[in-house]
């Protein structure tokens, strides 16, 4: 499944027509976590490659949802749990109804985590929140995770895929362009000097000064319409 989800992200990372990506689960939960008897019988006997294989592809698929030049957003129904919450996480967006119960749930099973999950929730929750969440293992209903950081929005249950479509939607027919380089701004920001993000920043304003995509802008803006922005290859 991990396999099938990191082929299809970079599909939609390299495919022009796609604007945004939403990642749901399927039925009444987001994700469920891992099957513990499936687990728990094939302790004795897995490899340990493939277990290798498996948690680097699940953070291959977590680091594109990340840094991908699209927009990403998770659309969260039911429990979040396992190395399904670290992928949500991974998104730029975790959209929610009232049923949505996140856990970090790897303390449960003894196992430390996957996907990037301790990296996400340092930065979402700050380091001592993602401590307690992730050493006590507590279960978080909707609005206490939108409390904490872990939920950009909390819609009512009926509304939930109309809301994320709405989102989806404003983003995929927004300045593509402009968004990947805000995307790249972000992730510099976390991880670069001061010095080293403003060279950055500065190559990313001129890569939008000089785009279609501002010219539109520009001109939409003296006409008083909305803007039709281009779609174009976006790379980041």
């Amino acid at each position: 499944m991990v396999t099938t989800l990191y082929r299809n992200l970079r599909e939609a990372a390299q495919d022009d027509s796609v604007g945004a990506v939403v990642l749901e689960g399927s039925g009444d939960a987001f994700c469920a976590g891992a099957d513990i008897k499936n687990l728990a019988l094939g302790a004795e006997h897995t490899r340990k490659y493939s277990t290798e294989v498996l948690l680097r592809v699940g953070a291959e698929a977590a680091m594109l949802l990340h840094e991908m030049p699209k927009p990403t957003i998770a659309m969260i129904r039911g429990p979040a749990m396992g190395g399904g919450l670290s992928l949500a996480l991974a998104c730029d967006f975790r959209v929610a109804d009232s049923t949505a119960s996140l856990s970090y749930a790897h303390t449960k099973i003894a196992l430390s985590g996957d996907f990037a999950a301790a990296y996400f929730l340092s930065k979402w929750m700050g380091a001592g929140k993602a401590r307690e969440f992730c050493l006590l293992n507590p279960v978080y209903g909707a609005q206490e995770a939108f409390a904490s950081g872990l939920l950009s929005k909390v819609c009512e249950d009926s509304e939930l895929e109309a809301d994320v479509e709405r989102l989806a939607t404003r983003l995929a027919e927004g300045p593509t362009n402009a968004l990947a380089c805000i995307k790249a701004n972000l992730k510099n920001a976390q991880e670069m000097s001061c010095e080293n993000y403003i060279a950055e920043e500065i190559k990313n304003f001129q890569r939008c000064r000089n785009s279609d995509e501002h010219r539109e802008a520009l001109k939409a803006f003296i006409e008083k319409r909305e803007p039709n922005f281009p779609r174009q290859q976006v790379r980041g």
